[in-house]
C-alpha cells in the first residue's frame, strides 16, 4: 500500500460530550459552543460582518462570504436561513444570490453530520437539505445549491492555507473560524491572513470568536485595520477587522449573451446563465436541438479515475458529482428525460486494464463511495448477466438520455420571457464591431452581441478567432441492439467500449472511433463493429449471442490533443468565450464548465481551482 496522498481527505474523529455537542478528538475542542451554537453564531459571525443588513445595500447580485472550517455546517445553516428571509422580504433588493465559500481539512463524516445537526431543531428543514447533499470525502471543491440557485455553498475539502490562492472571487465577509488557535497551529498561519486579504477589496469584513495576539497581529499584518470587542456568552474578547483599498473598475455582468450550438454544451450554458438572470438567444443549425453529438437514446455518466491524483481525474470526480446533483435538480423541476443511475461496472477485459485498475485500488486515493474493487462472481450479481472479469464498480454512476434532457431543457427555458432560440441558423462569420463586441453573420441575417460564447462542437474552430484551437473531430457510432437474453442487464457495462442496461427494449453498444472520416453518416460495417468488439472483449457471453443492430446514431466527438476540454474565456478578445472538446464526456462535463463560464462573464466565485482553470483554458493553445 503506498502512502497517503497529500490530496488524500480523511474523515474527522470526533465524540459527543455530555451535553451532545461534537468535539474534535485529534484538536480537543467544541465544534460549537455548549451555551447554544446558532446564538454564538448569530452573534460572532452574522451580527458582527453586520448581516444580514448589508444584503439590503449590497451593490452586487451575489454576495460571497468565505469561511475557515466547515465543520458541522452551523454558520452556512444560519446565514442560508437569513438569507432566504431577506429574499423573502426584500424581494426587490439587488443581491439575489449568496456564496459561501468553506473550507474543511477534516469533514465530518455522513453519519456523524447527521447527529450533530439533530441539536438544531429551528433548522430541521435545511440541515435535512443539507445532509442530502453532502459530498464524498474527495479533495477540490464540492459546488452545492439550494433554493434554486440563490444560495450556493462550495465545499472546499482540503488545507485552508493551500486552497485559498486557488480562488479567483473578491471576498465581501469572512467568518475567520476553525479550532482555537493554540489547538490548531496549523491553520492559523501568516498564509492564512495573507491569503484573505489578496482575496478581500473596499469594504471587506472579518468576525471571529477568538481575540488571541497571533490573530490580531496576522490580521493587522496583512492590511486589515483589526478591533477587540465583547465576545459572545462567556468569552470575554473576540475580534472584527475591515479591508479598505481603492478599487479599480469591475466590468459589469452582462446582461445578455449569444450562445452558438445546439448540444448539451450550449444547453447547459444557457440554464447557468439563465439562473442568473442574464438574456440568452441560443442560435443553432438545425431544426431542433440535439441533433449532433447529443443525439445519443443513452449516454454513460461516470468519471475517469486514475490512481493518482492527475488534474484531469480531480476535474472528472468533481464534475461528475456536481452533474449527478445538476440532472437531478432539473429532473426534480419537471424536466422529463430518462435517467437511470444504477452503477457503472468497468471490466477488466485485458492484461492493460487489469494493471491499471489494481493499481487504482492499491493506491486507494478515492472514497470506496465512489469506486470498489468487484471479483468476477460480484460483477454478475451487479450486473444481472454472466461475466467473466473482475473489474471495478462506480455505484454512483449510470446513464441518461442527453437528447430528452437536451430538448426538455429548451422548451423550460422558452417558458422564459429573456430566453430566445433561432433554429436553422448557421453562424458564417464573427468580426469585430466597431463600437466593440461581436458582429455575428448567421444565415438569417446580423445579429450585435457583447457576450459571446461558441459551444457549437465539432465545429468549434471553424471561425478566425477560434482557428488556432487544434479541435480533432472523430466520427463515433452507436448501437441500438435488440435482444431479448439482455433484459436482465442492469448496470453500464464499459470494456473497451460500453452496453446499457434496456431502455424501451433496446440496449446502447458502441461506440466506433474513426478519424478519417468527413461526414458523420451511419455504416452499417460500424454496428457490425461494435457487436465484434463486445464478444472479442467479453469471450462471447451467451447473452449476448443473439444480438442485432436495428438502429445507430453517428455524429463527431471533438477533442483536443491532450484530450482535457476547452473552457473559458479568449483573452486577447473580450468577450468571446469557448466551451468544447468533451470528446464523450460532454454530458458529464457539460453542468460543471458551463457553470464555470457562466460566473466566469457575471464575476461570480466559479467551482474550479485556479490551477484546473488553467488546465481547460483556451489559452493553452
Amino acid at each position: 500500500m503506498s502512502q497517503p496522498s497529500a490530496n488524500q481527505i480523511s474523515n474527522a474523529k470526533i465524540h459527543f460530550n455530555d451535553q451532545g455537542t461534537p468535539v474534535a478528538s485529534d484538536f480537543d475542542d467544541v465544534y460549537f459552543s455548549n451555551d447554544g451554537g446558532m446564538a454564538e453564531t448569530d452573534y460572532v459571525f452574522l451580527q458582527q460582518n453586520g448581516l444580514p443588513q448589508r444584503w439590503q445595500t449590497h451593490n452586487k447580485p451575489a454576495f460571497h462570504i468565505i469561511e475557515t472550517g466547515f465543520g458541522t455546517g452551523a454558520n452556512f445553516l444560519l446565514s442560508w436561513l437569513r438569507f432566504r428571509e431577506h429574499k423573502q422580504q426584500f424581494t426587490a433588493a439587488r443581491c439575489q444570490r449568496l456564496y459561501f465559500s468553506s473550507f474543511e481539512k477534516f469533514p465530518l463524516s455522513h453519519a456523524d453530520l447527521r447527529r450533530a445537526l439533530a441539536v438544531h431543531t429551528e433548522l430541521q428543514e435545511l440541515c435535512q437539505l443539507l445532509l442530502n447533499a453532502y459530498p464524498l470525502a474527495v479533495a477540490g471543491c464540492h459546488r452545492l445549491k439550494f433554493d434554486d440557485g440563490s444560495v450556493i455553498l462550495d465545499l472546499w475539502f482540503g488545507d485552508v492555507n493551500a486552497l485559498l490562492p486557488q480562488l479567483e472571487a473578491p471576498v465581501d465577509a469572512v467568518y475567520l473560524d476553525g479550532f482555537a488557535p493554540g489547538k490548531n497551529p496549523d491553520m492559523w498561519q501568516d498564509s492564512l491572513f495573507n491569503g484573505l486579504a489578496a482575496l478581500s477589496q473596499n469594504g471587506t469584513s472579518v468576525s471571529t470568536f477568538t481575540a488571541a495576539g497571533i490573530v490580531k497581529r496576522g490580521l493587522q499584518q496583512a492590511g486589515f485595520t483589526v478591533s477587540k470587542i465583547k465576545g459572545f456568552g462567556r468569552k470575554r474578547e473576540m475580534l472584527t477587522a475591515c479591508f479598505t483599498k481603492a478599487e479599480p473598475l469591475s466590468q459589469p455582468a452582462p446582461t445578455q449573451v449569444i450562445v452558438v450550438g445546439g448540444g448539451i454544451a450550449s444547453v447547459c450554458t444557457a440554464l447557468a446563465l439563465q439562473q442568473r438572470g442574464v438574456a440568452v438567444h441560443l442560435i443553432c443549425e438545425d431544426n431542433m436541438v440535439a441533433q449532433q453529438a447529443s443525439q445519443n437514446r443513452q449516454g454513460a455518466v461516470y468519471p475517469n479515475l486514475h490512481a493518482n491524483l492527475t488534474d484531469d481525474s480531480q476535474l472528472h470526480v468533481q464534475a461528475f458529482l456536481y452533474a449527478r446533483q445538476f440532472y437531478q435538480y432539473w429532473h426534480s423541476r419537471g424536466l422529463d428525460f430518462a435517467m437511470d443511475w444504477c452503477g457503472l461496472l468497468h471490466l477488466a477485459s485485458n492484461k492493460l486494464l487489469q494493471q491499471r485498475q489494481q493499481k487504482l485500488i492499491d493506491n486507494a486515493l478515492w472514497p470506496a463511495q465512489l469506486v470498489q474493487a468487484v471479483d468476477a462472481d460480484t460483477a454478475t450479481e451487479l450486473a444481472g448477466v454472466a461475466l467473466q472479469h473482475s473489474g471495478i464498480y462506480i455505484p454512483l454512476a449510470g446513464w441518461l438520455n442527453p437528447q430528452q434532457f437536451c430538448q426538455q431543457a429548451v422548451a423550460w427555458l422558452q417558458q422564459q420571457a429573456s430566453f430566445r432560440l433561432s433554429l436553422n441558423c448557421s453562424l458564417t462569420a464573427v468580426t469585430a464591431a466597431a463600437n466593440g463586441g461581436w458582429l455575428l453573420q448567421t444565415t438569417a441575417g446580423e445579429l450585435n452581441t457583447n457576450s459571446l460564447v461558441l459551444a457549437c462542437g465539432s465545429k468549434l474552430a471553424e471561425f478566425a478567432q477560434t482557428a488556432r484551437l487544434p479541435v480533432n473531430k472523430i466520427r463515433g457510432q452507436v448501437s441500438h441492439v435488440q435482444n431479448s437474453a439482455m433484459a436482465s442487464l442492469k448496470t453500464v457495462l464499459c470494456h473497451k467500449g460500453y452496453i446499457t442496461p434496456g431502455w424501451q427494449e433496446l440496449h446502447c453498444v458502441g461506440a466506433t472511433f474513426d478519424r478519417t472520416a468527413t461526414e458523420a453518416f451511419v455504416s452499417e460495417q460500424d454496428n457490425t463493429e461494435n457487436l465484434q468488439l463486445v464478444n472479442d472483449q467479453l469471450n462471447q457471453p451467451d447473452w449476448f449471442a443473439n444480438s442485432k443492430a436495428v438502429s445507430a446514431a453517428a455524429a463527431f466527438r471533438a477533442t483536443v490533443p491532450d484530450h482535457l476540454p476547452l473552457a473559458g474565456g479568449m483573452a486577447e478578445q473580450p468577450g468571446l468565450y469557448v466551451l468544447g472538446a468533451m470528446g464523450a464526456r460532454g454530458i458529464m462535463l457539460s453542468p460543471l464548465l458551463a457553470e464555470l463560464l457562466a460566473c466566469q462573464l457575471c464575476n461570480e466565485p466559479v467551482p474550479l481551482s485556479r490551477q484546473l482553470i488553467g488546465k481547460i483554458t483556451a489559452l493553452r493553445y
